[in-house]
Order: C-alpha cells, then sequence, then structure tokens
C-alpha cells in the first residue's frame, strides 16, 4: 500500500503489538486498515477519520462499543466472490460427481459403473444476500446448469438474476438443490435459518454457509438434518471461531466443517479493492461504498 499511494505514511504493526507504538504518532493516525480492533486502540487515535475493514463481514467493526458511529467503515469484498464461488462449486460438484464413493471404490479395487454422477442441470439454487460475492457465487452455479435465484432484503429488478425476497425462501425450498448462506449479520438476518424454515426443505438439499455463522440456528440445522429436511449441510463460518472441540458439528455425518477459510484475505486481492479508497483519502475526497450503520452493511 506504501507504494500505491506515497502521499501517505502507511506503518504496519501486528494487532498484538500496537501499544508499542509510538503514543505521538498513534495521536496523528487518520486511518486505520484492519480486522480485529484491539481494545484501547482507538482511545489512542482522537484524529481517526476512517477505518477500511480487511474483509467483506462488518458485524465486528459496526457493533465494535469503541468505534464512534460517525467514523466510516469501508469493506474490501470484491474478490472473495471468485474464491467463495469456487468453494460453494467445489463442495456441491463432489456430491454431484460421488467423489467420495468414487475413492471408497478405488479403496477396495472395485470397478463400479453404477456410480453415475448428478445431473445438476435445471435444478434450483438459491443465494441468499445478493451482493458482489452472492452474484459472483449465483454466476458460477448457473454455469454449472442451475437455475439461479438471489435472496435479497429489498424487492428489485436485475437484468442478469431472478430476484425473490426472503419472504418467499419458505415456498422455494421444497425443489431446492443447494441454497448458498452469503448474506452479513444484521439485525434481518440473524437466526433466519431455523426450525420454522428448514421445515420445508428436502433431503436432497445442501446448505453451504460462506456468510456469518449467526445466520443460522445451529440446534434446528442438526435436528432438520436428523429429520431429513436438509440432506447436508458445508459450514465455513460459525458464530464462535475456532469452532470449539464439544461442537456436535465436528462429528455429525451429513456436516461438513472448514476452518472459515472460502474467501481468504490474502493481500494480491485486498489491496486492488481498496486503492480507490486510499487516494479518495490522499486527496481529501470522500471515502466511497461505507458501511450503513442503520442496515449494518
Amino acid at each position: 500500500m506504501k507504494d500505491a499511494e506515497p502521499r501517505l505514511d502507511i506503518r504496519g504493526a501486528h494487532p498484538r503489538e500496537w501499544e508499542s507504538l509510538d503514543p505521538d504518532w498513534l495521536a496523528e493516525v487518520e486511518a486505520l486498515f484492519c480486522w480485529s480492533l484491539p481494545k484501547g486502540l482507538i482511545a489512542r487515535m482522537p484524529k481517526l477519520g476512517w477505518v477500511q475493514n480487511s474483509g467483506a463481514g462488518m458485524d465486528h467493526l459496526v457493533a465494535h462499543p469503541e468505534l464512534p458511529g460517525d467514523i466510516p467503515i469501508s469493506r474490501a469484498d470484491g474478490h472473495f466472490g471468485f474464491w467463495m464461488a469456487r468453494y460453494v462449486c467445489g463442495h456441491l460438484l463432489s456430491e454431484a460427481q460421488r467423489l467420495e464413493e468414487c475413492a471408497e471404490a478405488q479403496s477396495r479395487a472395485r470397478w463400479d459403473p453404477k456410480l453415475i454422477p448428478e445431473d445438476l442441470g435445471g435444478k434450483l439454487a438459491l443465494v441468499l444476500g445478493f451482493g458482489r460475492i452472492g452474484r459472483q457465487i449465483g454466476r458460477a452455479l448457473r454455469e454449472l446448469g442451475m437455475d439461479v435465484i438471489g435472496i435479497v432484503r429489498n424487492s428489485r429488478e436485475d437484468a442478469e438474476f431472478q430476484l425473490a425476497t426472503s419472504a418467499k425462501l419458505p415456498g422455494f425450498l421444497p425443489e431446492t438443490r443447494c441454497l448458498v448462506l452469503a448474506a452479513p449479520s444484521t439485525k434481518e438476518t440473524r437466526g433466519i435459518v431455523n426450525a420454522g424454515l428448514l421445515q420445508h426443505g428436502n433431503s436432497k438439499l445442501t446448505l453451504i454457509n460462506v456468510g456469518r455463522g449467526d445466520l443460522m440456528r445451529v440446534e434446528d440445522l442438526m435436528a432438520a438434518l436428523d429429520a431429513g429436511n436438509v440432506g447436508r449441510a458445508v459450514l465455513d463460518v460459525f458464530s464462535e471461531e475456532p469452532l470449539p472441540a464439544a461442537s456436535p458439528l465436528w462429528h455429525h455425518a451429513k456436516v461438513a466443517v472448514t476452518p472459515h477459510h472460502s474467501g481468504p484475505s490474502t493481500p494480491k486481492d485486498l489491496i486492488p479493492d481498496i486503492l480507490d479508497n486510499l487516494r479518495c483519502f490522499a486527496e481529501g475526497r470522500p471515502i466511497e461504498g461505507t458501511v450503513d450503520r442503520l442496515r449494518e452493511y
């Protein structure tokens, strides 16, 4: 970033080491690029006027008790969509191609011509949360031949995809093959995947969560899996991370747990996404694409 915008004095530090930074320099800091926000740091930055998040999820910053509500927060999510689309399609294709069964047959040196892949063509995929990330996931699923519907907060027209509000989710679920959660954590989305919704599911439904852990109620998901209202769950995000060893999700036969790696924050993906605002800041122009604190995203 320093090379990208030489007009700014940019310094880096590990979150655990911030207390060792020059307090006089901290007192002059006007912008902060971070993920976690250490307790007590904001108080040392009286001139802070912008926070750039190093990811797509914003709830940890929006709800941070030390971050004043008038400080703009911007996200970096432009490239996560490609990572998450590959994650979603990878897990879904593994099922459709019956790769685990093929591996089992191979381990026994058994040729099984009955292991015919599933045809995903024309099957319904729902993507809950249809911003830049959700749209990229939708495009990837469409390339697999699936019929894709984006689930959004407010009804709107879209030239590329059919969109529907979350109120219509129960009506879609009986015929849905894949439900992808890619929404932010807000007062309207927390717990949206619950017993009332999942009772409308089906035994072929694969639920994939790359959004936030609190979008779903774990106990309700477990019950739906056991009842056959969900066929399988692929979970990359959790309300508590790392996922505690005592969580029943680790050992459920119909659950795949991954370590929040569907959208890794790599410098080559993050930096291009924030350069425009870095230049805006250097030139005294307003930061663009900031979070709406009331909507929480």
